[in-house]
């Protein structure tokens, strides 16, 4: 990966699985990142592994699925690192119905 220093990315989901390698990467390229995820505590402790390592990382609570919570997370990222350069999006939506049940914009 390349030199991230000075950027700063939001991975979502980021607690466990997929998201929290993208996370560790980007920071072992040099970029601050927030943990963003569902998980509070896993998110905490993401970030805290990457700050073991020299890393900068915030854990930031968000469900993806809440503008007002997106906003939030978001908001707190921008107080702490000063922007945001780098969006990975993660997190796993997932939308359980019968075929006959699901409404057209839910399959856009």
């Amino acid at each position: 990966m390349s030199n991230l220093n000075g950027k700063t990315a939001v991975v979502t989901g980021a607690a466990s699985g997929i998201g929290k390698e993208i996370a560790l990467e980007l920071a072992k390229a040099g970029a601050a990142v927030a943990i963003a995820d569902l998980n509070q505590d896993g998110a905490n402790a993401v970030a805290e592994e990457i700050k073991r390592a020299g890393g900068k990382a915030i854990g930031v609570a968000m469900d993806v699925t809440n503008e007002d919570a997106v906003n939030s997370g978001i908001d707190k990222v921008a107080e702490t690192f000063g922007s945001v350069d780098i969006l990975v999006s993660n997190a796993g939506i997932q939308i359980v119905n019968p075929i006959e049940n699901y409404a057209f914009a839910d399959w856009k």
